[in-house]
């Protein structure tokens, strides 16, 4: 497969990593040579230097070849024009970024995909939507939906009381609810673990679940969580992201959002008329107590600073706030806010790459899970495979991988020992990225 990827910035250099473990034929194009000489030297894939909407530029890229082009950059138009060219110049399908909801929500009046433009992704819309999942289950650092409503990825982090502390995996089995749910990977003083029987649960882990629906409140039980009820959310900043949260939730929460630009301020109250509006700055401690931050079940921090953001949540938790979000572009920062106490981050941008890596690519690899050095592996067991009808205990499996769930008929099950593989079933396996190759041969 042929992937152009127009744009290097955290999207598209993110997507290009993602990518380029699976696919050799991979070119990058941005106006910037130093970003392009990075990419070489850190990725070694090819790169075009030029506008993305240029003939010429597109044409060196081998745009007539292109299976596949995806436009990220920053600039809307951009992105568009150039999937528009592209596809006229050849490129099989393109995929565009963009940060204008009309696009999505209004494709009765001018459906983009009839131009040539066949996938629309909003980093900001994504992260709305990650920010809904949360605070369904507020107790939860992180949601990652695996197959519909079927199958989900989770992240709970073990306190003091949890029932499970000191207890090795195979001890707590009992405690394990009618095969919902199963531990699929750990994380301890920044190192990942994938599970065996004899892995002891300390205080502090945070441990990720795969789990079905009706799994997901057995995994708080489980890990000794009682379940929080959040009505009441306080929203700083007024960022796109933090419009379509309150465009998303304000019929399902009361909503009061504290945006520092009175023009903006003024806008918002216009368009979202259910949501209080407060002008002034985010990182005003007199002001968000003046604001009563400490009466709010959650906190959700989406301003352009990820200091503000971070500075704000960690405020919010000091005064008893049950829930706190930050949007934090920088991911380096991840592991030092988790540390800090900040129950949740989201990135909209690696959000907006593993959407199209997943949904488009129909992925194999998927990965979304932050400051955590795992890969969640999608893959199809064949007719004439050798591990169907056995169960997955006597199955020699690679090390440092786990199968932690299925998709069969169209509804999500947990592959405890006993379980036995089918073909066609979907599996998902969580693994460290070393036994990723390894993995795939199993399967193949």
């Amino acid at each position: 497969m042929k992937i152009i990827i127009a744009g290097d910035g955290e999207v598209g250099f993110y997507l290009a990593q993602l990518l380029e473990k699976e696919y050799q034929d991979i070119t990058l194009i941005d106006k910037q040579s130093d970003k392009l000489a990075l990419v070489e030297n850190k990725l070694g894939i090819a790169t075009a230097l030029g506008d993305s909407m240029s003939y010429k530029v597109l044409n060196e890229a081998g745009v007539q070849n292109a299976d596949l082009l995806i436009a990220v950059t920053s600039v809307e138009s951009t992105n568009i024009a150039t999937c528009l060219i592209g596809k006229k110049l050849g490129a099989k399908f393109t995929i565009a970024r963009i940060n204008n909801m009309e696009y999505l929500v209004d494709k009765d009046m001018l459906d983009l995909r009839e131009l040539g433009v066949d996938e629309l992704v909003s980093p900001e819309s994504l992260a709305a939507r990650e920010v809904k999942y949360l605070l369904k289950s507020p107790v939860l650092t992180e949601v990652f939906n695996l197959y519909k409503k079927d199958l989900y990825m989770i992240g709970v982090r073990v306190e003091d009381d949890a029932p499970i502390v000191n207890k090795s995996v195979a001890e707590s089995a009992p405690l394990l609810s009618n095969s919902s749910f199963m531990i699929a990977a750990v994380l301890r003083n920044e190192k990942t673990i994938i599970p065996t029987g004899d892995l002891q649960v300390l205080k502090g882990d945070l441990l990720y679940f795969v789990a079905t629906d009706r799994g997901k409140d057995k995994v708080l039980e489980y890990a000794g969580k009682k379940i929080i009820q959040i009505k009441n959310i306080l929203v700083i900043g007024g960022s796109k992201t933090g419009k379509y949260i309150a465009l998303r939730l304000g019929k399902y929460y009361n909503i009061k959002l504290i945006e520092k630009n009175l023009e903006k301020c003024n806008y918002l109250a216009k368009t979202i008329p259910n949501v209080q509006y407060v002008c002034g700055d985010g990182a005003d401690v007199g002001l968000l107590e003046e604001e009563g931050i400490s009466n709010f079940d959650a906190v959700i921090a989406v301003t352009g600073s990820a200091e503000t953001n971070i500075f704000s949540c960690l405020l919010a938790k000091d005064l008893g706030v049950k829930k706190t979000i930050a949007m934090v572009e920088n991911i380096g920062l991840f592991d030092y806010s988790h540390k800090l106490g900040v129950d949740t981050l989201i990135n909209k941008k690696m959000a907006a790459a593993n959407f199209v890596f997943r949904h488009i690519l129909k992925g194999r690899v998927l990965t979304q899970l932050h400051g955590i050095n795992v890969e969640i592996q999608e893959l199809i067991v064949k007719e004439n495979s050798k591990i169907i009808n056995k169960p997955i205990k006597e199955l020699i499996f690679p090390e440092n991988a786990i199968i932690s769930g299925v998709i069969r008929d169209g509804k999500g099950y947990i592959t405890l020992g006993s379980f036995e593989l089918k073909a066609n079933d979907t599996v998902f396996v969580c693994s460290i990225p070393e036994s990723t190759k390894e993995v795939m041969s199993f399967f193949n």
